[in-house]
């Protein structure tokens, strides 16, 4: 009985040292980008696709009421999601007890996790960074300015890019 109980106890202990402990306010990186950012992003840029102009800028012309609800929704849950990320004290490539605990093909989620360890500050500054974005983003849809929201939906990207390319893709391909 003695054995079983031990046997038991070293599958508990076992357990919790199969999901490290997370610092209080982690953001986690790739659950974050996945669940939350890609999805209203993602929605912005295909709404610029199938209303743009000649010159691919949003067309007012081209957006009836319920573009601009649809644009003001997903850049306020862009938002949302920006502001909490850049509030974050810790980030945390991959949540240990979420179901994104692979690496997408080409990654490596400990290197990740000691690039963003080791330079926390720089990516809250991009967070930061993105927030506001986000923030005039939501501004530009609600007043309905289409040359601004073209603007900043089409200076997104090189943003995102330009933190994918130091934390998450830095490596040279092979």
């Amino acid at each position: 009985m003695r054995n079983l109980a031990m046997a038991a106890l070293a599958l508990v202990v076992a357990g919790c040292a199969a999901v490290p402990e997370v610092p209080a306010n982690a953001y986690f990186v790739r659950e974050g980008m996945v669940n939350a950012i890609n999805p209203p992003i993602t929605a912005i840029w295909d709404m610029q696709v199938a209303v743009m102009d000649d010159d691919g800028n949003f067309d007012p012309a081209k957006m009836d009421a319920a573009s601009w609800v649809t644009l003001i929704a997903d850049a306020r849950a862009l938002e949302a999601e920006a502001q909490r990320m850049a509030a974050a004290e810790h980030y945390v490539a991959a949540n240990p007890a979420g179901q994104l605990t692979d690496p997408p093909e080409g990654t490596d989620l400990v290197a990740i996790q000691a690039r963003l360890a080791s330079n926390g500050a720089a990516y809250r500054a991009f967070a930061q960074g993105f927030a506001g974005m986000a923030a005039r983003l939501t501004r530009a849809a609600t007043a309905r300015d289409a040359s601004e929201v073209t603007r900043l939906a089409n200076d997104m990207q090189p943003l995102c890019k330009s933190c994918h390319d130091v934390f998450w893709y830095p490596e040279p391909a092979q």
